[in-house]
Protein backbone atom coordinates (compact mmCIF):
# COMPACT_ATOMS: atom_id res chain seq x y z
CA UNK A 1 0.00 0.00 0.00
CA UNK A 2 1.53 3.50 -0.84
CA UNK A 3 1.40 6.56 1.45
CA UNK A 4 -0.45 9.14 0.14
CA UNK A 5 1.98 12.38 0.55
CA UNK A 6 0.35 15.70 0.31
CA UNK A 7 1.14 18.30 -2.28
CA UNK A 8 2.42 20.67 -0.09
CA UNK A 9 4.61 18.62 2.20
CA UNK A 10 5.90 16.84 -1.37
CA UNK A 11 6.92 20.84 -1.95
CA UNK A 12 8.33 21.30 1.26
CA UNK A 13 10.45 18.34 1.04
CA UNK A 14 11.86 19.63 -2.74
CA UNK A 15 12.63 22.64 -1.14
CA UNK A 16 14.81 21.76 1.70
CA UNK A 17 16.61 19.00 -0.88
CA UNK A 18 17.37 21.90 -3.18
CA UNK A 19 18.66 24.28 0.05
CA UNK A 20 21.20 21.41 0.94
CA UNK A 21 21.98 20.92 -2.20
CA UNK A 22 22.70 24.29 -2.47
CA UNK A 23 24.68 24.50 1.06
CA UNK A 24 26.79 21.47 0.45
CA UNK A 25 28.06 22.82 -2.98
CA UNK A 26 28.30 26.38 -1.56
CA UNK A 27 30.28 24.47 1.47
CA UNK A 28 32.95 22.63 -1.19
CA UNK A 29 33.03 25.73 -2.76
CA UNK A 30 34.04 27.40 0.15
CA UNK A 31 36.38 24.79 1.18
CA UNK A 32 38.47 25.40 -2.45
CA UNK A 33 39.30 29.21 -0.53
CA UNK A 34 42.45 28.67 1.56
CA UNK A 35 42.03 30.46 4.92
CA UNK A 36 43.82 34.10 5.31
CA UNK A 37 41.70 35.97 2.66
CA UNK A 38 40.48 39.49 3.91
CA UNK A 39 36.96 39.98 4.24
CA UNK A 40 34.71 38.64 1.14
CA UNK A 41 37.88 38.55 -1.00
CA UNK A 42 37.26 38.34 -3.91
CA UNK A 43 33.73 40.12 -3.86
CA UNK A 44 34.36 41.69 -7.09
CA UNK A 45 36.61 40.60 -10.58
CA UNK A 46 40.26 40.34 -10.37
CA UNK A 47 42.13 42.13 -13.22
CA UNK A 48 44.91 40.00 -14.35
CA UNK A 49 47.64 41.79 -16.51
CA UNK A 50 49.55 39.90 -18.86
CA UNK A 51 52.61 41.66 -19.68
CA UNK A 52 53.12 39.44 -23.79
CA UNK A 53 50.91 39.27 -26.13
CA UNK A 54 48.40 37.15 -26.91
CA UNK A 55 49.88 33.79 -27.68
CA UNK A 56 53.14 34.13 -25.72
CA UNK A 57 54.36 32.40 -22.75
CA UNK A 58 52.98 34.84 -20.41
CA UNK A 59 49.50 34.44 -21.63
CA UNK A 60 49.22 30.80 -22.12
CA UNK A 61 50.31 30.45 -18.37
CA UNK A 62 48.12 33.29 -17.39
CA UNK A 63 44.91 32.30 -18.60
CA UNK A 64 45.21 28.77 -17.80
CA UNK A 65 45.76 29.48 -13.98
CA UNK A 66 43.56 32.03 -12.67
CA UNK A 67 40.97 30.58 -15.55
CA UNK A 68 40.92 27.33 -13.31
CA UNK A 69 41.21 29.43 -10.06
CA UNK A 70 38.19 31.49 -11.28
CA UNK A 71 36.25 28.50 -11.34
CA UNK A 72 37.24 27.48 -8.11
CA UNK A 73 36.59 30.54 -6.24
CA UNK A 74 33.66 31.30 -8.44
CA UNK A 75 35.32 34.91 -9.46
CA UNK A 76 36.25 36.40 -12.65
CA UNK A 77 40.07 36.91 -13.13
CA UNK A 78 39.93 39.02 -16.16
CA UNK A 79 42.96 39.06 -18.59
CA UNK A 80 44.46 41.81 -20.14
CA UNK A 81 47.63 41.70 -22.34
CA UNK A 82 49.25 45.00 -22.09
CA UNK A 83 52.13 44.18 -24.07
CA UNK A 84 53.32 47.79 -25.70
CA UNK A 85 56.19 49.94 -23.89
CA UNK A 86 59.42 48.44 -23.63
CA UNK A 87 60.18 44.60 -22.05
CA UNK A 88 56.76 44.24 -19.83
CA UNK A 89 57.70 47.77 -17.89
CA UNK A 90 54.44 49.98 -18.81
CA UNK A 91 52.40 46.40 -17.28
CA UNK A 92 54.83 46.54 -14.03
CA UNK A 93 53.89 49.93 -13.43
CA UNK A 94 50.34 49.88 -13.72
CA UNK A 95 50.62 46.79 -11.12
CA UNK A 96 52.72 49.52 -9.16
CA UNK A 97 50.02 52.13 -9.17
CA UNK A 98 47.22 50.02 -8.22
CA UNK A 99 45.89 49.68 -4.57
CA UNK A 100 47.33 46.56 -2.58
CA UNK A 101 44.41 45.26 -2.27
CA UNK A 102 44.54 42.07 -4.29
CA UNK A 103 42.38 43.29 -7.14
CA UNK A 104 45.28 44.00 -9.48
CA UNK A 105 47.58 41.21 -10.38
CA UNK A 106 50.54 41.09 -12.72
CA UNK A 107 51.96 37.88 -14.51
CA UNK A 108 55.44 38.46 -15.07
CA UNK A 109 58.34 36.90 -15.84
CA UNK A 110 62.18 36.89 -15.29
CA UNK A 111 62.96 39.08 -18.38
CA UNK A 112 60.47 42.18 -17.47
CA UNK A 113 62.56 42.38 -14.20
CA UNK A 114 65.86 41.77 -15.93
CA UNK A 115 64.31 44.94 -18.25
CA UNK A 116 63.34 46.97 -15.29
CA UNK A 117 66.63 45.96 -13.17
CA UNK A 118 68.95 46.46 -16.20
CA UNK A 119 67.97 47.97 -19.21
CA UNK A 120 64.62 50.55 -19.03
CA UNK A 121 65.27 54.16 -17.12
CA UNK A 122 63.15 53.52 -14.56
CA UNK A 123 63.11 55.35 -11.73
CA UNK A 124 61.97 52.40 -8.97
CA UNK A 125 63.61 49.94 -7.51
CA UNK A 126 62.29 46.80 -9.36
CA UNK A 127 64.03 44.59 -5.96
CA UNK A 128 61.09 46.25 -3.96
CA UNK A 129 58.55 47.78 -5.75
CA UNK A 130 56.57 44.66 -6.34
CA UNK A 131 55.28 41.78 -4.77
CA UNK A 132 56.19 38.19 -5.14
CA UNK A 133 53.15 36.34 -5.02
CA UNK A 134 53.88 32.99 -6.72
CA UNK A 135 55.75 31.35 -9.47
CA UNK A 136 54.15 29.32 -11.95
CA UNK A 137 56.74 27.81 -14.03
CA UNK A 138 60.60 27.65 -14.58
CA UNK A 139 61.33 29.47 -18.01
CA UNK A 140 63.50 27.33 -19.95
CA UNK A 141 64.11 28.56 -23.18
CA UNK A 142 64.25 27.41 -26.75
CA UNK A 143 66.52 27.90 -29.71
CA UNK A 144 64.88 27.75 -32.93
CA UNK A 145 65.15 28.08 -36.39
CA UNK A 146 63.57 28.20 -39.93
CA UNK A 147 63.00 25.09 -41.07
CA UNK A 148 64.39 26.44 -44.61
CA UNK A 149 67.66 27.28 -42.88
CA UNK A 150 70.71 25.33 -44.07
CA UNK A 151 71.62 24.32 -40.39
CA UNK A 152 69.49 22.08 -38.43
CA UNK A 153 71.68 22.08 -34.85
CA UNK A 154 73.57 24.63 -32.92
CA UNK A 155 77.21 23.10 -34.47
CA UNK A 156 75.86 23.71 -38.16
CA UNK A 157 74.12 27.36 -36.96
CA UNK A 158 77.62 28.19 -35.49
CA UNK A 159 79.28 27.11 -38.91
CA UNK A 160 76.86 29.34 -41.38
CA UNK A 161 77.02 31.98 -38.95
CA UNK A 162 81.01 32.47 -39.05
CA UNK A 163 81.08 31.57 -42.58
CA UNK A 164 78.43 34.45 -43.46
CA UNK A 165 79.21 37.28 -41.00
CA UNK A 166 76.27 39.93 -40.60
CA UNK A 167 73.82 37.35 -42.03
CA UNK A 168 72.38 36.14 -39.54
CA UNK A 169 69.77 37.38 -37.34
CA UNK A 170 67.61 35.95 -34.39
CA UNK A 171 64.50 37.29 -32.68
CA UNK A 172 63.80 38.14 -29.10
CA UNK A 173 60.29 39.61 -27.19
CA UNK A 174 62.19 42.53 -25.94
CA UNK A 175 65.98 44.13 -25.65
CA UNK A 176 67.35 42.76 -22.08
CA UNK A 177 64.65 40.03 -21.97
CA UNK A 178 66.14 36.39 -20.64
CA UNK A 179 65.95 35.53 -24.37
CA UNK A 180 67.76 37.97 -25.12
CA UNK A 181 70.55 37.75 -22.90
CA UNK A 182 70.55 34.13 -23.37
CA UNK A 183 71.36 34.86 -27.10
CA UNK A 184 74.17 37.42 -26.10
CA UNK A 185 75.55 34.72 -23.67
CA UNK A 186 75.70 31.96 -26.50
CA UNK A 187 76.98 34.00 -29.23
CA UNK A 188 79.67 34.79 -26.76
CA UNK A 189 80.61 31.59 -25.82
CA UNK A 190 80.77 30.08 -28.99
CA UNK A 191 82.54 32.76 -30.89
CA UNK A 192 79.96 33.83 -33.48
CA UNK A 193 77.64 36.82 -33.84
CA UNK A 194 74.04 37.57 -35.04
CA UNK A 195 71.75 40.63 -35.22
CA UNK A 196 69.36 40.88 -32.30
CA UNK A 197 65.72 41.80 -33.81
CA UNK A 198 63.38 42.84 -30.66
CA UNK A 199 59.75 42.02 -30.90
CA UNK A 200 56.72 43.02 -28.48
CA UNK A 201 56.15 39.30 -27.79
CA UNK A 202 57.26 35.29 -28.69
CA UNK A 203 54.13 35.02 -30.85
CA UNK A 204 55.28 37.73 -33.55
CA UNK A 205 58.36 36.07 -33.59
CA UNK A 206 57.43 32.69 -34.35
CA UNK A 207 55.00 33.87 -36.86
CA UNK A 208 57.68 35.37 -38.87
CA UNK A 209 60.19 32.14 -38.60
CA UNK A 210 57.10 29.54 -39.84
CA UNK A 211 56.55 32.40 -42.85
CA UNK A 212 60.75 31.88 -43.39
CA UNK A 213 61.49 36.09 -42.58
CA UNK A 214 63.42 35.25 -39.38
CA UNK A 215 66.09 32.53 -39.34
CA UNK A 216 66.36 32.24 -35.56
CA UNK A 217 64.50 32.95 -32.73
CA UNK A 218 65.09 32.60 -28.96
CA UNK A 219 61.75 31.95 -26.88
CA UNK A 220 59.82 30.24 -23.94
CA UNK A 221 59.96 26.06 -24.23
CA UNK A 222 56.06 26.65 -23.89
CA UNK A 223 56.08 28.87 -26.70
CA UNK A 224 58.00 26.73 -29.29
CA UNK A 225 56.99 23.72 -28.47
CA UNK A 226 54.05 22.70 -30.28
CA UNK A 227 55.95 24.25 -33.52
CA UNK A 228 59.14 21.90 -32.79
CA UNK A 229 57.17 18.89 -32.55
CA UNK A 230 55.18 19.88 -35.29
CA UNK A 231 58.27 19.84 -37.37
CA UNK A 232 57.87 23.64 -38.62
CA UNK A 233 60.81 24.94 -36.40
CA UNK A 234 63.73 23.29 -36.02
CA UNK A 235 65.14 23.21 -32.33
CA UNK A 236 68.75 24.41 -31.79
CA UNK A 237 68.97 23.52 -28.15
CA UNK A 238 67.49 24.31 -24.57
CA UNK A 239 69.19 26.55 -22.52
CA UNK A 240 68.91 24.75 -19.00
CA UNK A 241 71.62 22.37 -18.03
CA UNK A 242 69.67 19.49 -18.07
CA UNK A 243 66.40 18.21 -20.48
CA UNK A 244 63.07 19.49 -19.60
CA UNK A 245 60.38 17.06 -18.00
CA UNK A 246 57.91 18.97 -20.55
CA UNK A 247 60.09 17.98 -23.72
CA UNK A 248 62.84 15.41 -22.46
CA UNK A 249 63.22 14.76 -26.59
CA UNK A 250 64.63 18.42 -26.57
CA UNK A 251 68.65 18.15 -26.94
CA UNK A 252 70.41 21.43 -24.79
CA UNK A 253 72.25 24.01 -25.58
CA UNK A 254 74.78 21.89 -22.74
CA UNK A 255 74.42 18.37 -25.32
CA UNK A 256 74.73 20.14 -28.45
CA UNK A 257 78.15 21.90 -28.14
CA UNK A 258 78.33 24.27 -25.44
CA UNK A 259 79.79 22.76 -22.11
CA UNK A 260 78.27 24.04 -18.52
CA UNK A 261 75.61 26.41 -20.38
CA UNK A 262 72.40 26.42 -17.95
CA UNK A 263 70.47 30.32 -18.05
CA UNK A 264 66.74 29.71 -17.12
CA UNK A 265 64.07 32.44 -15.74
CA UNK A 266 60.50 32.09 -14.41
CA UNK A 267 56.97 32.58 -15.11
CA UNK A 268 55.46 34.09 -11.89
CA UNK A 269 52.64 36.28 -10.35
CA UNK A 270 53.15 39.66 -8.90
CA UNK A 271 50.84 42.33 -7.21
CA UNK A 272 51.53 45.83 -6.02
CA UNK A 273 54.23 46.48 -3.51
CA UNK A 274 52.86 46.34 0.31
CA UNK A 275 50.14 43.80 0.25
CA UNK A 276 48.91 42.34 3.10
CA UNK A 277 50.84 39.13 4.16
CA UNK A 278 48.10 37.38 4.86
CA UNK A 279 46.35 37.97 1.30
CA UNK A 280 49.90 36.97 -0.55
CA UNK A 281 49.79 33.87 1.78
CA UNK A 282 45.97 32.99 0.41
CA UNK A 283 46.56 33.81 -3.01
CA UNK A 284 50.37 31.64 -2.77
CA UNK A 285 47.99 28.60 -1.60
CA UNK A 286 45.34 29.02 -3.94
CA UNK A 287 47.64 28.72 -7.14
CA UNK A 288 49.91 26.59 -5.51
CA UNK A 289 46.91 24.45 -5.32
CA UNK A 290 45.63 24.44 -9.29
CA UNK A 291 49.33 24.25 -10.20
CA UNK A 292 49.25 21.12 -8.35
CA UNK A 293 45.69 19.97 -9.76
CA UNK A 294 46.84 16.82 -11.97
CA UNK A 295 45.06 18.42 -15.51
CA UNK A 296 46.74 21.66 -14.86
CA UNK A 297 50.04 19.46 -14.34
CA UNK A 298 49.39 17.77 -18.07
CA UNK A 299 48.27 20.55 -19.74
CA UNK A 300 51.28 22.17 -18.49
CA UNK A 301 53.66 19.81 -19.59
CA UNK A 302 51.73 18.67 -23.23
CA UNK A 303 53.01 22.60 -23.90
CA UNK A 304 56.23 22.69 -22.75
CA UNK A 305 56.28 24.70 -19.28
CA UNK A 306 57.55 22.92 -16.21
CA UNK A 307 55.33 23.64 -13.42
CA UNK A 308 57.11 25.62 -10.42
CA UNK A 309 55.61 26.12 -6.94
CA UNK A 310 56.90 28.01 -3.82
CA UNK A 311 56.25 29.86 -0.82
CA UNK A 312 56.27 34.08 -1.43
CA UNK A 313 59.29 34.05 0.48
CA UNK A 314 61.08 31.17 -1.84
CA UNK A 315 60.20 33.41 -5.04
CA UNK A 316 61.29 36.52 -3.88
CA UNK A 317 64.83 34.75 -3.39
CA UNK A 318 64.27 33.22 -6.95
CA UNK A 319 63.93 36.28 -8.09
CA UNK A 320 66.72 38.29 -6.67
CA UNK A 321 69.40 35.27 -7.68
CA UNK A 322 68.08 35.40 -10.79
CA UNK A 323 68.61 39.06 -10.89
CA UNK A 324 72.72 38.62 -9.87
CA UNK A 325 73.25 36.09 -12.08
CA UNK A 326 72.44 38.32 -14.83
CA UNK A 327 74.41 41.18 -13.77
CA UNK A 328 77.39 38.52 -13.61
CA UNK A 329 76.87 37.63 -17.23
CA UNK A 330 76.57 41.21 -18.28
CA UNK A 331 80.08 41.55 -16.98
CA UNK A 332 81.07 38.52 -18.81
CA UNK A 333 79.56 39.07 -22.19
CA UNK A 334 80.56 43.41 -22.30
CA UNK A 335 77.00 43.92 -23.20
CA UNK A 336 74.85 47.15 -22.17
CA UNK A 337 71.62 47.01 -21.72
CA UNK A 338 70.95 50.49 -20.11
CA UNK A 339 69.26 52.88 -23.01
Amino acid sequence: MTACIPQSARRLFVSAALAACVGFAALAQAQQKPSGLPGNYPAKPVRVIISSTPGGGADFLGRLIFGKLGEQWSTPFNSENIATGVGGILAMEITMKAPADGYTLLVSSSSSYINAAFAAPVTWDVRKALTPISPMTLSTLAVGAATGQAYGNLKELIAYAKAHPGELSYGVPGIGSSPHLNGELMQHIAGFKMTVIPYKGTGQAIIDTLAGRLPVLIGSVTALTPHVRSGKIKLIGVTSSGRVPSAPEFITLNEAGLPGYDYAGWFGIVGPGNMPASLVNALNQGITRVINLPEIQAALLKNGSDPMTSTPEQFRATILAGLDKTGTVLKATGLKLSE
